[in-house]
């Protein structure tokens, strides 16, 4: 592969380039299929280690660091000594688990949705039904999802245009991702059912912002590399059109 741009992908993909260098290579990638299919293996890689990464086993330090505490300096103490301090092992662990395990779940919801706004903005095909029209979109998912959902009606002088929608999974649950554009920045709306898929209701990085929210029993979440004032701006749309 001889492409210059080559090197940027991964840095791309991990999100470590400067915004306008990160959105260079994004509108590259529309037009390359060696960098987005790089892309593309590159997003694959992240999956598999963020899968490996579930598997989590007490490294020797921790058994070492609580042994020594138990008996130190060799002596064993007394057994009353020993309960209370594997009590409060106890504890502490089913605290820690707990919590370790609730912010895995949600950051895994928020990475999986990046994960899939990259994989589209580095796609030749970023959307599986092509229209600008919500009365195209929105019925191209009937049938495919077990939900219905009401893209908004876009004003004639809204900076956002629809471009058009796609299914997707997370956490094996299928979902919908509308595409839209505002000025050179893509935003991507997915929508699931809400007792499918629960993650933090928002977060941001130095290159994404992820906002969420619950209403009429769906779960929305809006994902991109724009400002967070159109995040929010074209959020705000969704919660009115969707209005029961």
């Amino acid at each position: 592969m001889n492409c210059q741009w080559r090197e940027k992908v991964g840095p791309y993909v991990d999100g470590e380039l400067e915004p306008s260098v990160q959105q260079a290579v994004a509108d590259h990638l529309q037009s390359c299929a060696d960098c987005s299919a790089a892309a593309a293996e590159q997003q694959e890689i992240k999956k598999a280690v963020r899968v490996a990464g579930k598997r989590f086993s007490a490294p020797p330090e921790l058994y070492a660091s609580v042994r020594k505490q138990i008996h130190p300096g060799g002596n064993v103490w007394p057994w009353w000594k020993f309960s209370a301090i594997a009590a409060a092992l106890i504890v502490v662990a089913a605290l820690s688990f707990a919590w370790f395990t609730r912010a895995r779940t949600e950051n895994a919801v928020v990475a999986q949705l990046i994960d899939q706004h990259v994989t589209m903005l580095a796609s030749a095909n970023p959307v599986d039904v092509i229209s600008s029209n919500k009365h195209v979109v929105k019925p191209w998912f009937q049938g495919k999802l077990s939900f219905t959902f009401n893209p908004p009606e876009l004003a004639a002088d809204s900076p956002f245009t629809l471009l058009g929608g796609k299914l997707v999974y997370t956490q094996h649950y299928p979902g919908a991702e509308l595409v839209y554009q505002v000025r050179q920045h893509k935003i991507s709306v997915f929508i699931f059912q809400a007792r499918d898929v629960r993650g933090e209701p928002s977060a941001t990085d130095q290159t994404f912002t992820v906002k969420g929210w619950q209403q009429g029993g769906l779960q929305y979440y809006v994902v991109t590399d724009a400002a967070r004032e159109d995040a929010d701006r074209l959020a705000a749309i969704f919660k009115d059109a969707n209005q029961q």
